[in-house]
């Protein structure tokens, strides 16, 4: 779909850690400032879609750029002064990497036509800034419990609008269950999701609290969460469109 003529997507360069996708503003006349918002708003969607339709981990190929710069000189004297950036290279380690399937691919795509005209940017903005956080490091700082915030929130978010159609969570726990329970009957799941509002409720809501550590498991487990929602409730919304068009097409021909 994405090699067509016609598409301004294009997929390429596939290697087994990396691909490269490249993007073509829909308004080429457009200012340069608008037409790299653009293109800037499809790749995000295509992140999202890929996380999602893959229940996997994907994201920018460059960590994000913050790293101290500071003035580096040979001596206290300040002599032979230059701009120097200290730059991390986390240790994290995450699951070994999966071939692809086609399925896997069909989902993305699927997902990646919901995404693309979400309404709010309340689900992409979160989920974007929890994958750019969770790969975030400055010197010994971390910015996982930040990571973790942004896609508990996104969860939230989608429970709340896209599941149970209502406008704020009146009991979280059971609320987040409740839209759990309209996608799966795995009682193991539905019982594991009280592990992330645990560390959400005593660990980093409330600041008084001695707060521990949120782990690289923590944060990825909130992320699969949310992932599997999306990946649900957005697959399902794509299956009922195409055949809605299906049946349109019959009753045309």
């Amino acid at each position: 779909m994405f090699q067509r003529e016609d598409s301004n997507i294009r997929i390429h360069e596939v290697r087994e850690h990396d691909l490269v996708l490249t993007v073509r503003p829909l308004d080429e006349h457009a200012s340069e400032t608008e037409r790299v918002h653009d293109c800037h708003r499809v790749i995000n969607a295509m992140l999202i879609a890929l996380n999602a339709g893959c229940l996997g981990t994907f994201t920018l190929d460059e960590d994000p750029w913050a790293h101290p710069i500071l003035t580096v000189a040979d001596d206290l004297e300040g002599r032979n002064s230059r701009k120097a950036a200290l730059v991390v290279k986390p240790k994290t380690a995450y699951a070994d990497r999966q071939q692809l399937t086609d399925r896997d691919v069909e989902n993305s795509v699927l997902i990646f036509g919901i995404v693309a005209r979400e309404r709010t940017s309340v689900l992409t903005g979160e989920y974007i800034r929890g994958l750019l956080l969770m790969r975030m490091n400055v010197l010994e700082l971390n910015f996982r419990r930040e990571s973790f915030l942004c896609f508990y929130r996104a969860l939230e978010h989608f429970a709340a609008h896209r599941i149970l159609k209502v406008r704020k969570l009146s009991n979280e726990l059971r609320d987040l269950q409740r839209a759990l329970r309209t996608l799966t009957n795995d009682k193991e799941l539905i019982e594991e999701l009280r592990t992330v509002y645990k560390i959400r409720s005593s660990q980093v809501a409330h600041s008084q609290n001695n707060q521990v550590e949120i782990s690289q498991d923590d944060l990825l487990k909130t992320k699969v969460f949310l992932d599997f929602i999306m990946h649900k409730t957005f697959k399902a919304e794509a299956d009922a469109a195409m055949l809605a068009r299906r049946e349109a097409a019959s009753r045309g021909a």
